[in-house]
């Protein structure tokens, strides 16, 4: 063997060995790395499914809490239904119970007036007899003894509804007159529902401002309609006005001394009203101005010969809320109005039923095709003396309202006015009478399609 091939076998043989060697490490570090990696995921499958199961645990623990929260409110509003329940239930017995004792009561009264009164007639009777059988002077007195008997007939135990019914029907006057008898009729007229409406037109040159001003301190919260027509106040009076918060109905027509500063008082204080009436005063566009401002809820305005505001006053109602739940329009006699103010006015008051523009001499047909346009619930619609409005246009507009009065002729006189709405300078002093009025006055009413035909 030469020496050339032991080196050779040597090497092959070394290299064998570390061959085998390395094999054999390799095997057993990939078994420990398995061992080890599945050791890792195991960990990792533990560590996961306990997050699992804390997540689900955690939305379980929220749900629960909702549902618990949810089962608290709920016993909660049960508990409160069953507490309005038990009120309802008692009110309802208390109220029935009330109205019982309160219709008894009644009931007791009116039987004791009702015996009363026939003890009143029986004896009015027998004495009626009596005094016819006997001589003069018995029946002078048996009529003295009859006043006596009528004097104890007391009103004032009558109900409250019944002395309310009685005093309702007397004027302002009256009841003032009642409630200086005694202090039994005092008490009666001082009822709260009998000063709701008052009308100081019938004693407007009778009652003064101080006693005006007194009675609506008083009587402040209860009023919701009051009447001034025609009366001349001064402005502190009309101010005091807006202490009645709870007014719903204000007539100032023909009122000299009404202005704007009165009216600014009014709408500040009283902006529940929906009756207004300012015909035949002194506004100006600044009246127009705190309509829209104040009265959102108006719903009947007359503003009839009121001549010192102009179209853009007029326009003043679409500002805003504005006056757009107008139900009642009265313009009678503002000769100042043009188309271009009831274009815009036609435009938002939607809910309009009645119109009055007699005497509106500036107004032409286009006017009515505006109506027409915007104010499709328009049932009654007032055209005296409009004399550029034409008969055409006029027989076309009644096909869409219930009720029209149409007349193109000339202004009366009486109206201070001519057909182009100048002022007149001599009047007639006399107002003319029921036939003149009708001879000059001519109605068109087209109530429908059918009589239009």
């Amino acid at each position: 063997m030469t020496p050339e091939l032991m080196i050779k076998a040597c090497s092959f043989y070394t290299g064998h060995l570390v061959k085998s060697h390395f094999c054999t490490w390799r095997d057993v570090a990939r078994t420990n790395e398995n061992v080890a990696l599945a050791e890792k995921m195991n960990r990792a499958v533990t560590c996961y499914n306990f997050r699992l199961q804390k997540s689900v645990f955690h939305h379980w623990h929220s749900y629960m809490e909702d549902q618990k929260e949810k089962l608290k409110n709920t016993l909660l509003r049960i508990q409160q239904i069953i507490y309005c329940h038990k009120l309802s239930i008692i009110l309802t017995k208390w109220r029935n119970r009330a109205r019982l004792k309160s219709k008894k009561k009644e009931d007791e009264l009116i039987l004791k007036h009702e015996l009363q009164f026939k003890k009143w007639k029986n004896r009015l009777i027998l004495k009626r007899a009596a005094a016819e059988e006997s001589n003069f002077p018995e029946q002078s007195s048996s009529e003295g003894s009859l006043v006596d008997e009528t004097l104890k007939c007391d009103i004032s135990l009558l109900p409250e509804r019944a002395i309310l019914q009685i005093f309702i029907y007397l004027s302002l006057k009256d009841v003032i007159i009642c409630g200086q008898v005694n202090h039994a009729w005092m008490l009666m007229t001082q009822l709260n529902s009998l000063w709701n409406a008052i009308d100081f037109s019938t004693v407007k040159n009778v009652i003064p401002d101080k006693y005006i001003l007194s009675t609506l301190q008083r009587w402040r919260l209860n009023m919701l309609r009051l009447n001034f027509r025609g009366c001349l106040l001064r402005p502190k009076t009309f101010r005091s006005v807006s202490h009645c918060r709870n007014l719903q109905e204000l007539n100032v027509s023909d009122c000299p001394t009404f202005t704007d500063e009165s009216m600014r008082h009014i709408s500040e204080g009283c902006p529940g009203v929906l009756y207004l009436n300012l015909s035949n005063t002194t506004i100006t566009n600044r009246t127009m101005r705190l309509l829209p401002r104040h009265f959102h809820n108006l719903q009947n305005l007359s503003l009839a010969y009121c001549r010192r505001f102009t179209d853009k006053g007029l326009q003043y109602l679409n500002l805003g809320n504005g006056c757009h739940k107008l139900i009642y329009l009265d313009l009678s006699g503002c000769t100042q109005i043009t188309d271009s103010a009831m274009e815009m006015l036609s435009a938002k008051c939607h809910y309009l039923h009645i119109l009055d523009i007699s005497g509106c001499v500036l107004l032409t047909d286009e006017i009515l095709e505006d109506l027409q346009i915007g104010c499709k619930q328009l049932r009654i619609l007032k055209m005296q003396y409009c004399t550029n409005i034409s008969k055409k246009a006029a027989q076309r507009m009644s096909s869409k309202v219930q009720q029209q009065e149409y007349n193109s002729n000339d202004p009366p006189r009486w109206f201070g006015y001519d057909r182009e709405g100048n002022p007149l300078t001599e009047l007639d002093n006399v107002t003319p009478s029921k036939g003149a009025s009708e001879l000059t006055v001519e109605k068109s009413t087209y109530s429908s399609e059918e009589q239009a035909a």
